[in-house]
């Protein structure tokens, strides 16, 4: 009785099979044109616009480009620089947490939010905004500013973020970060 009903099953699949092969064969069809595959000129891509042209995808890469011995005479050695994604390197002081990063596909202009305040480090253009600024009731959070520097490939952001939960003592942010600038900008690639 088992085989049989396997039998039957089969056979119904077979059956449904050849109905849908039948049904959807465009071939088969008299009157329909072949499907003619052509080349166009439109570019296939999907980068973002405005391009910012550049001979070289990595003209800055912090964790290259920063002498470790600069790391470690200003205190961000507390573990070795971490390279991580793209042209962005981490380190750590122990307290808090910095990360230098190069960007070749945003402008600086593109990169101020509305509350930046611009100024001169080491005689390049930058801004120093917050990402997360500090309030009472955010004390599980990390608190984050940023400065960003003009370049002629887009732009190099240095974050330094911290909890104020497990830091100890807490840094101020946006001085320590300017100051960090004022450090480590002569290593910094610009053009």
């Amino acid at each position: 009785m088992i085989a049989k009903l396997r039998l039957l099953s089969v056979l119904c699949a077979l059956l449904a099979a050849v109905i849908v092969v039948w049904q959807t064969d465009p071939a088969g069809s008299p009157g329909v044109a072949p499907v003619q595959l052509r080349s166009t000129d439109a570019p296939l891509t999907t980068i973002k616009y405005p391009v910012i042209e550049t001979v070289d995808p990595s003209p800055f890469d912090p964790c290259r480009d920063i002498p470790l011995d600069v790391v470690q005479r200003i205190g961000l050695a507390f573990t070795p620089p971490t390279p991580e994604d793209s042209l962005r390197c981490k380190f750590d002081a122990g307290n808090y947490q910095m990360a230098v990063e190069a960007f070749v596909w945003r402008t600086y202009e593109q990169t101020l939010p509305p509350d930046a305040v611009e100024l001169d480090i080491n005689g390049h253009r930058a801004a120093q905004y917050w990402i997360m600024k500090p309030t009472d009731w955010n004390n599980r959070w990390w608190i984050t500013c940023m400065v960003a520097f003009k370049t002629d490939y887009g732009v190099i952001q240095q974050s330094l973020f911290y909890s104020p939960i497990y830091s100890e003592p807490d840094p101020d942010c946006m001085q320590t970060n300017l100051q960090r600038a004022h450090e480590l900008s002569p290593h910094y690639i610009y053009s």
